[in-house]
């Protein structure tokens, strides 16, 4: 007999059973308060441009989220640091910038590493170094 309750709400019970705090030697009590996260739907990403491709406005999220830097870390463990950069470059400018990137002829090189170092600069959290020092 199948069940008449949704796939979602059970996978969504099971997760919770699973993500529950633990108590602190049996004593019922918790050693940490779980934080909540904001679900996407409620999550407003603002963007600012990157670069311009004639008049044509490419942008990022001011601020790239934390899972981006997370992806990127298991793509470089599994495939290598080179092949983990396009689907971080993807995720993070999206799908039309990054075609309009890789079709674009007037890209050059030097142009292409400045994008590419400021999205690994930005979501991993890497700071721009001035004089020697990283800026505030």
């Amino acid at each position: 007999m199948a069940s008449t309750t949704p796939a979602r709400t059970r996978q969504t019970a099971a997760a919770r059973k699973r993500a529950a705090a633990r108590p602190v030697n049996g004593t019922g009590e918790l050693d940490f308060e779980p934080i909540r996260i904001e679900a996407d739907d409620d999550y407003v990403e603002e963007r600012v441009p990157l670069f311009y491709i004639g008049d044509t406005e490419y942008t990022i999220p001011k601020e790239i989220p934390p899972g981006a830097a997370l992806q990127f870390m298991r793509e470089a463990r599994e495939h290598g640091r080179e092949l983990a950069a396009a689907p971080l470059l993807i995720r993070v400018l999206g799908e039309d910038a990054y075609m309009a990137l890789e079709k674009s002829r007037a890209l050059t090189e030097e142009q292409m590493k400045w994008i590419v170092d400021k999205v690994l600069d930005l979501a991993l959290g890497r700071q721009e170094k001035r004089g020697g020092k990283a800026a505030r």
